[in-house]
């Protein structure tokens, strides 16, 4: 019951010199709240047995990450232990990481929350033209490219094909080691910063079996 996973994850925070605060609902269950100088964690327990532990931390050096890392694995631990029949339902969560020099969360159009490897923002506009704040590029977008070309599907060779967008140049990069006849691709605006992406495809906008056709939204 709650009171028996209240006591039995008590000892793990109070190891952590955190300051426990309990408060106590006829009916609706536990919220514990524990802190110390480095952060807060709080503890909801439900009646229906579901169990919710937030952390947030102020520091980031190694070893205050490696503390709480270490406080987390005991509280899932714990967990499995207080809940034999269920520990198949134990979870955790990643991080969110906030405040950070690049904001590396993009939220989706159906609500969820998407987070990229970013280690460098190489341009960042809004357009009238595009929907809002949505990424429309990271470098790491072969199985993306893959997936939009039909690979394994469609046989570009001897082929004529059109690329509406496109201006990282990743689909056309790909396109091209098919042997198509010709490749014609409308874009919007130069795409310059992608050099992972689109290799040197771009430094010519006509080639042998390619043109690249460019205009101003």
């Amino acid at each position: 019951d709650g009171e028996t996973i209240l006591k039995g994850l008590q000892s793990i925070f109070q190891e952590q010199g955190m300051v426990e605060s309990v408060h106590t609902w006829q009916d609706h269950g536990y919220l514990a709240t524990y802190t110390n100088k480095n952060g807060f964690a709080n503890l909801r327990i439900y009646p229906h047995g579901l169990v919710l532990l937030d952390l947030q931390s102020y520091d980031t050096d190694a070893q205050s990450k490696e503390e709480i890392d270490t406080l987390l694995n005991k509280v899932e631990e714990r967990m499995k232990e207080l809940n034999q029949d269920s520990t198949g339902r134990v979870k955790r969560l990643p991080p969110i990481v906030r405040g950070g020099a690049i904001d590396r969360y993009w939220p989706t159009a159906d609500g969820r929350l998407v987070e990229y490897d970013i280690d460098e923002v190489v341009n960042l506009e809004i357009f009238s033209f595009l929907a809002g704040m949505l990424v429309n590029l990271a470098e790491s977008d072969l199985a993306y490219t893959r997936a939009i070309m039909g690979s394994g599907k469609e046989d570009y060779t001897g082929k004529d094909v059109l690329i509406l967008g496109g201006g990282d140049g990743g689909i056309l990069c790909e396109i091209v080691k098919l042997k198509p006849k010709m490749v014609t691709m409308v874009e919007i605006s130069f795409v310059k910063y992608m050099r992972k992406t689109c290799g040197d495809v771009l430094d010519n906008l006509k080639g042998d079996c390619y043109q690249v056709i460019m205009f101003s939204g």
